[in-house]
């Protein structure tokens, strides 16, 4: 029995997009008032108070919610059943017996080994676990050791 975390390089890319995404709202909010401030001349609203509650909020999803995702999120391999237990407030855990899969897609992006956003999918009859923000290394071990499992029914 293995255990698997995801990889922390997808949780930097997050924060890095976040931070960009941010910076782009800030610019857009800044050109607007600008706008409205030149038709409107007594218009007077600092552009940081209509942009407060979005810092506070996202603040708080890097802060709180990104983190404790990633903290929490394990991933279990073995020759008998699968496990994927996660959750931010609710911690959910999903089983599946290995004897029950009857596909395994791997999904690894073209940067896959540097950013983490590699992700398998296990299905079974009316099942589907998926198991996200893996490093390549451990998609490529999981995604073999499981396809291993369908082969090894199919020659019995």
């Amino acid at each position: 029995m293995r255990i698997y975390k995801p990889s922390k390089r997808p949780l930097i890319i997050i924060y890095a997009l976040l931070a960009g995404l941010l910076l782009l709202i800030r610019f857009a909010l800044n050109l607007i008032l600008d706008l409205i401030s030149k038709y409107i001349p007594y218009f007077s609203l600092a552009d940081h108070y209509v942009l407060l509650p979005l810092w506070i909020i996202a603040a708080l999803f890097a802060v709180l919610v990104l983190p404790f995702y990633f903290h929490k999120a394990r991933f279990t391999v073995s020759g008998k059943e699968i496990t994927a237990k996660g959750g931010l407030i609710v911690t959910t855990r999903q089983f599946m017996l290995t004897q029950s899969v009857k596909s395994v897609t791997t999904v690894m992006l073209p940067l896959g080994g540097l950013t983490g956003f590699n992700f398998i999918i296990l299905n079974a009859l009316g099942a589907r676990v998926v198991l996200p923000f893996l490093s390549k290394k451990d998609a490529a071990e999981i995604s073999a050791a499981v396809n291993n499992s369908i082969r090894s029914r199919g020659q019995s």
